[in-house]
């Protein structure tokens, strides 16, 4: 059991920092479930269905099973339960055991990372109030398809290797396409690399010859294994990949953005129709915004961007303002961090920093930057000042309308600072 790591990645959750929290995320998930499967392994004092493990260097990483995993893990060491409540339910089931706990498991050993997705995406067996493995829910099964792209809909590989084909920039080698298709998985990374496949087809969302140039250099890296499948297993590998290739100045710039989309010869056009009015914004961060992929470091800001999606404008609008500053110092912090920045300790001066540092990598343009910059500078309604106010002051109270209008300004520059 020493040998065996509950996968801080694990599909039910995404990527957290670390095994523990990968434990007490799960039974934040499940609580019920976790205590009744913890119950069943304790009368049968075994476990019948071997975890799929992959090998990563003297340990094993659990890629199904993690639930009986970590039950088993609780059992033999009731201390490392991630509330007091739950160290005593398994002290309790370690002292009247009528079976010997396993102190060693049977597990399907795997290497192929592309044959342990594929055996991800076949298993789905009822719950059985937790005793059997729990069906994944929408949020699970976005993750799975957008940490693999496995079921995206569109083979981006073959999509790409398609475009590139057609300008004559193939690579000498052969192109991996499981490694491909998982660096490009979600349109977070699609659109960086400068294409789209929203809507179930490929078409480009910058210029052809800097989106050819992007994807040349991708294939390239792939096809000489510069880049391989291990670099790019979650969204921290990816990002990292991409970021060097945005300082380098590889990827599509902002400037580089088409105003309307290009779709390739072979991509059927669709005719046009006349937009349906937006929907009125009902909460800070509305439905339609960009989908982040989160990195394991970002859990806090994951969790109040997800409360600032769901909490209702015209109900909580102070809970909302306190949130809204919150989220801009996490991700300013994050950022800085990623990015090894220094600033003053102000929110204004982090806010400085990090939108130069954007601006100098090309994610925002000029216009975009000094329009931040006076929301950082000026003391007006719309600013870090005033968002300050709604904290502090007791009679500067935030309106709806105000607070929408906080993410047509902010909103952008969030979601870059979040997923750069």
């Amino acid at each position: 059991m020493a040998d065996l790591r509950v996968n801080r990645s694990n599909d039910r959750h995404g990527e957290l920092v670390n095994e523990s929290s990968a434990i007490a995320e799960l039974f934040r998930l499940h609580d019920l479930q976790m205590k009744n499967l913890a119950v069943d392994i304790a009368a049968e004092g075994a476990i019948y269905d071997p975890p799929l493990v992959m090998p990563s260097g003297e340990i094993f990483v659990v890629f199904d099973g993690n639930r009986r995993v970590t039950c088993l893990k609780l059992m033999l060491e009731p201390a490392r339960a991630p509330t007091q409540e739950l160290r005593k339910y398994f002290q309790n089931l370690q002292d009247n055991r009528n079976r010997e706990i396993p102190t060693r498991l049977n597990c399907r050993v795997e290497e192929d990372r592309v044959l342990i997705d594929t055996i991800l995406y076949r298993r789905h067996t009822g719950s059985q109030k937790g005793v059997g493995q729990l069906d994944w829910n929408d949020r699970a099964k976005l993750n799975f398809v957008e940490r693999t792209g496995q079921g995206s809909g569109v083979n981006v590989a073959s999509e790409v290797e398609r475009f590139l084909a057609e300008e004559g920039r193939l690579p000498a080698g052969t192109i991996p396409w499981s490694t491909l298709t998982r660096l490009l998985s979600s349109e977070e990374f699609r659109r960086r690399a400068g294409f789209s496949t929203a809507g179930r087809r490929f078409y480009l969302t910058h210029d052809r010859e800097a989106v050819a140039d992007a994807l040349t250099r991708i294939a390239t890296d792939l096809a000489n294994q510069v880049v391989t499948l291990g670099h790019l297993w979650n969204n921290e590998g990816k990002r990292t990949y991409l970021n060097r290739l945005q300082d380098e100045g590889i990827l599509p710039g902002d400037d580089e953005r088409l105003e309307e989309p290009e779709s390739p010869e072979h991509t059927p056009r669709v005719p046009r129709r006349r937009p349906s009015p937006s929907p009125l914004q009902t909460t800070f961060i509305p439905a339609d915004s960009p989908h982040i992929q989160w990195l394991g470091t970002q859990q806090r800001i994951r969790a109040v961007w997800e409360e600032l999606q769901s909490l209702q404008l015209q109900q909580h609008p102070n809970a909302i303002s306190a949130l809204m500053r919150i989220l801009l110092e996490l991700a300013m912090e994050s950022y800085m961090v990623e990015h090894s920045l220094r600033a003053r300790d102000t929110l204004s001066q982090k806010v400085g920093a990090v939108a130069s540092s954007l601006l100098q990598r090309g994610v925002i343009d000029q216009h975009y930057h000094d329009e931040i910059d006076r929301v950082r500078r000026d003391d007006q309604l719309i600013s870090v000042a005033s968002m300050q106010r709604y904290i502090h002051s007791p009679d500067f109270a935030p309106m709806t309308n105000e607070l929408r209008t906080y993410w047509v300004r902010l909103g952008r520059f969030l979601v870059a600072s979040v997923s750069r």
